[in-house]
């Protein structure tokens, strides 16, 4: 399957402050603000097509978040 890439356009959209809020909402977090050390992940990268949604994000630890991504780069995924 080939690889879709975003336009700039697609990318800012996804990351809106008010769908995150949205989001965050959805999630259990009602002020649509979370935690200290928190952070909101996306389990498929917006830059290959990931959305913002409740299903495809994840509130983690900004450490495991640093771990994800640091798996990833270290497999080639980034």
């Amino acid at each position: 399957m080939k690889k879709r890439k975003l336009s700039k356009k697609q990318i800012k959209k996804e990351r809106n402050p008010l769908k995150i809020k949205k989001v965050l909402k959805q999630k259990g977090y009602n002020k649509g603000k979370l935690p200290k050390g928190k952070v909101l992940h996306h389990v498929k990268p917006i830059v290959e097509g990931g959305k913002t949604t409740s299903k495809g994000t994840r509130v983690v630890t900004k450490i495991k978040h640093m771990r994800i991504h640091k798996a990833r780069r270290k497999i080639g995924k980034i």
